[in-house]
Parts: C-alpha cells; structure tokens; sequence
C-alpha cells in the first residue's frame, strides 16, 4: 500500500474511472485504492455511461479517461459537459495529446500501462492538489482583509454629470477603447474613471466575477451560459443579448464554483 502522510490520501475522494479494457480497468482501480484508500470510485465504459455519470451531480475529484471508447472518443461527452476535475488521459496513440489538454487534462498516460507510470500520476495529482489548499487558504485570508475595501457604490459619468451607481444595480462593466463602461440593470451607459483591475478588487467578489479581459459582470446580469469552443463557456448577458461574452477554459471551472456560491 502506498503510504504518505499528506491529507489528500486520507480523505474521502470522488474519482471518475473510464476504461473499456478489464485489464487496465483492473489495474488502475487496484493503484487508486491503495493509494487513495478512503476513495469512491465510479466505473464507467462507454461515454453513454460517462454522460449518465456526469448528469448524477457528483463533485468529482479526479477523473482518468480513455480516449477510445465502443462508442466514440470521449471528447464527444466533454464538449457537452466540461470537466470541472482535473483529468488524465489515456490512450495507445499519441495523436489526442493535444486535444486531451483542452479539458482539464494533468497528464497523458500511454498504453500499456504499468503500475509505477499510475503512481507517478497520482503523486503529480497530490502535489497540485496541495500547491492549490495552500493557495485557496492564503487568497482566503486575503479576500477577508479585501472585503474592508470593498464598494456598496460608485460614481459614474453621463455626458457631463456624475451619478452614484449602488452596486446592486450594476449589470457589467466592461472595457472598449481603453474607455470602462458600467451598464445598469435599466440598460443605462455611463463611463466609469477606474480601470477593471482595481473594480476587481473593489467590487464585491459573491457578486461579481471577472470573466475575461473585458468583462466583469454581475451574477443577476448572467441570462444563460453554455459550453463553447475549446473548453470555454459562452454567456447570455442581460442587455448584451446580440454577443456571447466568453469565459476561457482557464477560468471555466472558477466561474463554476462562483456561480454555485
């Protein structure tokens, strides 16, 4: 059994297991229990199962896919639900490389595969998944000190005069020609003197999330979304109705965990 003393092989973990071949399947379930031995473990051979899995609301920890297969490669499911997981990859040809790493891929392992390759993977999965608690607790403790700086309002320009804008009544604010606009709920445009950067910080972060270079919207503003091109996701805004506003594929997965805030 492998033995380690850090916490992520001592809790409960959800991994998703995707694999037509018994052999490899075998394999990699008997490494993932020994190494995660506190693990749920969601078996799963054709993508109409991976769908099914996907569809059932479990937060998954980590996932290790084969590309190939009975029924299609596997990025036919994940164009339709991105991974908000991270991945490993796996197949007997190189030639998905490249495509794995458009969701949320940490390795690509090829076939055959032995035990050590399995293990290394898992370690590399630890190390990230420790490097991200101790970035998540540091950036906690300094949205907590952020927050005494944070804005119920701020002043935007019409034409010539100023207004005071409440937050609360911001749709999104965005940036063109080096010039920041803020759209109100009614529609209204102003000019607003500060760069998106220091909005980011100034706004309240439940409320507002910085989706791309350009944008920063407010969760009531955000009419739809829907997976895109390449892993991202493209929104629907209130008043934008014409232009999908896009997430990359970076920044999917926060925006997901934001939204479920």
């Amino acid at each position: 059994m492998h033995e380690n003393g850090n916490l992520t092989t001592q809790i409960a973990m959800n991994i998703l297991l995707v694999e037509h071949d018994e052999n490899h399947a075998k394999l990699l379930t008997q490494v993932l229990a020994e190494y995660f031995p506190m693990s749920s473990i969601e078996f799963c051979q054709t993508n109409e199962e991976l769908k099914t899995a996907l569809n059932a609301g479990v937060l998954y920890d980590l996932a290790l896919c084969e590309v190939e297969l009975r029924d299609g490669l596997i990025f036919e499911i994940f164009q339709e639900l991105l991974p908000s997981f991270p991945v490993v990859f796996m197949s007997a040809y190189d030639k998905y490389w490249s495509q794995s790493m458009a969701y949320n891929a940490i390795d690509y392992l090829r076939k055959p595969i032995e035990k050590e390759e399995v293990n290394r993977v898992l370690e590399k999965y630890e190390a990230l998944k420790l490097h991200f608690l101790k970035r998540f607790s540091a950036e906690n403790n300094s949205r907590i000190t952020k927050s005494a700086f944070q804005k119920d309002r701020l002043i935007a320009k019409k034409g010539t005069n100023y207004y005071v804008v409440a937050t609360k009544d911001i749709a999104f604010i965005y940036t063109e020609s080096r010039i920041v606009f803020l759209i109100d709920r009614m529609g209204e445009r102003y000019t607003v003197e500060r760069s998106l950067s220091e909005l980011e910080i100034e706004l309240p972060s439940r409320d507002f999330f910085r989706v791309n270079r350009k944008f920063i919207v407010h969760i009531n503003a955000i009419l739809s979304f829907k997976p895109s091109f390449k892993g991202k996701i493209a929104l629907e805004l209130l008043h934008l109705a014409k232009a999908e506003v896009s997430i990359s594929q970076e920044n999917a997965a926060q925006f997901k965990k934001w939204i479920e805030e």
